[in-house]
């Protein structure tokens, strides 16, 4: 998504990722918050210290993804060390969008972070089966896939 965002674009964008704070420097429209607290040896935080953060912050829109996602199971992953993070994220925004390439839907991991329904909407690619994309919109999530190129 970093590498999508139109040259014009005037935000505060605040992530706990190395890698990706790395691609918004690019941007001059675009102030970069970095999380804090200790670094895993893939450039995120996910840490006491980060959710800290989080939790003393406001966000009118967020954007997340995790392992997988279903409508019975919800949002869900591997590593508890992230659900802490995505769950502050989720609690202090006002709007939640999910992200989610199609070959993560209709899938469950072994945690579950929260329900499905904690989020607005759910963006996903043109490869998701529809009848795991209705199952969403059941329960109020507006699906928006992107259409190929």
């Amino acid at each position: 998504m970093a590498q999508c965002l139109s040259d014009d674009l005037c935000r505060t964008v605040v992530i706990n990722s190395i890698s990706i704070a790395e691609e918004l420097r690019e941007y001059e429209n675009i102030t970069v918050l970095v999380t804090g607290g200790q670094m895993e040896c893939n450039g995120s935080f996910y840490d006491t210290i980060t959710v800290e953060m989080i939790n003393r912050l406001r966000f009118d829109k967020c954007f997340v993804t995790s392992a997988c996602i279903s409508a019975p199971f919800g949002m869900s992953i591997q590593k508890s060390r992230n659900v802490g993070l995505i769950y502050a994220v989720l609690n202090n925004s006002k709007v939640k969008v999910g992200l989610y390439p199609a070959e993560k839907i209709g899938l469950d991991s072994i945690i579950s972070i929260c329900p499905a329904e904690k989020l607005d909407y759910l963006i996903t690619d043109w490869e998701a089966y529809k009848e795991d994309l209705k199952k969403f919109d059941q329960v109020g999530i507006k699906v928006v896939v992107v259409e190929r190129e």
